[in-house]
């Protein structure tokens, strides 16, 4: 049942980036917002454990400063700040990758699936009950996360690159941007989806000479390609943990947690 939502999560999102782009204007709120949604809860069930387990260390359960200091409203709207980010990165960049890269999105789905029983079965007599589905989300998820962006990588890698060596980057800029002067909230978003593809192909090119002329800019091009890529793998999983978490009841979870601090 989860796999065939995960992937009529999938269908739905392949489905708006084939639409034409008028109507992909109208719906990118409601997606985003969808997505967003996802990796909130996945995040936000993080943070609330992660918090609560350390809590349960140092304080008296049922304690009014252990009550206090539980995840509040300030935590959550950082997280729903950091998700909507995440999200809105991740919507663009769908509408601006090649087929390649939504085969890999549905390999990842299809290896979460294998990952997460396994993880289970690794983690069932190590970890305490209550935690148990979390943990299992979270080693799965890095686990996918990190073989996603590895896979990325060396794809992107191997790819046909423009050549932008001796260009500035204005030049590099006018010369490979699409979407020049289309109006809309959604075209600015996928020139500046664009721009930050061709800068870090700018500065991978450009920094070839000596280690003292071209240093910094190899790094800054390394970092910039491994950080986002590392947002959208980490955005997908998340997205896909979400569902799995929305299938869970509130008041399940919430007993989980109760359960927890009881014992401790």
């Amino acid at each position: 049942m989860l796999l065939l939502i995960r992937l009529a999560i999938f269908a739905l999102l392949l489905a708006w980036v084939l639409l034409p782009v008028t109507v992909q204007g109208w719906l990118v709120l409601p997606v985003w917002v969808l997505v967003s949604w996802l990796i909130f809860i996945t995040r936000l069930e993080v943070v609330r454990t992660r918090r609560c387990v350390w809590l349960n260390q140092y304080l008296a359960p049922g304690s009014l400063l252990q009550q206090r200091l539980q995840t509040g409203w300030i935590a959550a709207l950082g997280q729903l700040l950091l998700a909507l980010l995440l999200g809105l990165l991740f919507i663009v960049q769908l509408l601006v990758s090649d087929g390649w890269f939504w085969w890999l999105l549905v390999l990842s789905l299809l290896l979460l699936v294998w990952v997460e029983p396994l993880i289970t079965r690794l983690l069932a007599g190590q970890v305490r009950r209550e935690y148990l589905p979390v943990l299992t989300r979270r080693c799965s998820g890095w686990l996918v996360a990190g073989l996603l962006m590895l896979v990325m990588l060396l794809v992107r890698l191997q790819m046909a690159q423009p050549w932008l060596i001796d260009l500035s980057w204005r030049e590099a800029l006018l010369l490979q941007l699409r979407m020049q002067g289309e109006p809309g909230v959604l075209a600015l978003l996928i020139r500046l989806s664009q721009s930050l593809d061709i800068t870090w192909q700018w500065l991978l090119q450009n920094a070839l000479g000596s280690r003292a002329d071209s240093g910094w800019l190899a790094v800054l091009a390394w970092s910039t390609l491994f950080g986002l890529q590392a947002a959208l793998c980490l955005a997908w999983v998340q997205l896909l943990t979400g569902l799995q978490l929305l299938m869970a009841t509130p008041k399940k979870i919430g007993r989980s947690l109760d359960h927890a601090q009881q014992d401790n």
